[in-house]
């Protein structure tokens, strides 16, 4: 494991504190005197609904605490209600199995798999009429290309689809890929553009750390921040 961290700019986690409403907190303890149960009651002040995660169950700070994820999302997805961030109170070491558990919840992987099939079909599909003016690309494609929902790229001028033939220009679809930027930073604003909708955001608390859980979630499309007090994160962000 290497020493080097992964934080989201201050400027995605203004918008996902400012648009959070539900925050699950992996690790929650009952123990008036762990960082855990300080941390909650600071969210809890500032009007944010947590759920305790906790082995033993029971109750803490006036909320059901459950004792896995997986009850907990079972729970919230009965009263439809959306997890908007997940703060995580363990181990570093037990990051990976804790983030991949998530991603097998949330139902990423499945969805990540489907995007990606998708994607080389429509490869495969342009480089098949290579030399050619048009490619076809059948209808609906086009939308699906990205696992974060997004509208057409401008260039993609979808309006000018044949609706007998399906033909789009293949030199609109080129321009609009050679502009995409895959900086890591990049991709996060992509993904915040559906954060309200869809990925919860993973948060592990201060002096946790874990190369291989930061890849697992980014590898699924998850927003997430590592080393980092969601707390004193707010307090500073809001205090500017």
């Amino acid at each position: 494991m290497d020493n080097k961290t992964t934080h989201l700019s201050d400027e995605i986690k203004r918008e996902i504190l400012q648009n959070a409403k539900t925050i699950m907190i992996v690790g929650l303890s009952p123990d008036t005197s762990k960082p855990s149960y300080h941390v909650a009651s600071f969210l809890l002040e500032k009007g944010y609904d947590i759920i305790p995660i906790y082995p033993k169950g029971g109750e803490i700070l006036g909320k059901k605490a459950f004792t896995s994820l997986k009850e907990a999302f079972i729970d919230i997805s009965k009263k439809g209600v959306k997890c908007d961030i997940i703060d995580i109170f363990r181990k570093s070491e037990a990051l990976p199995l804790v983030v991949s558990e998530i991603c097998e919840i949330w139902g990423l992987e499945s969805s990540m798999k489907d995007s990606c099939v998708k994607q080389s079909e429509i490869a495969r599909d342009l480089d098949s009429n290579y030399n050619d003016q048009h490619s076809v690309v059948k209808l609906g494609k086009l939308d699906s290309i990205n696992f974060a929902p997004q509208s057409p790229a401008p260039t993609q001028m979808v309006e000018n689809l044949d609706s007998n033939s399906h033909h789009i220009k293949r030199s609109e679809i080129s321009n609009t890929e050679s502009k995409k930027d895959f900086s890591p930073m990049a991709q996060n604003d992509k993904i915040l553009e559906s954060f309200n909708t869809n990925n919860p955001c993973i948060w592990v608390q201060l002096g946790l750390h874990n190369t291989e859980a930061a890849k697992i979630a980014r590898q699924h499309g998850m927003l997430y921040e590592e080393d980092s007090c969601i707390k004193l994160e707010y307090m500073r962000i809001f205090s500017k």
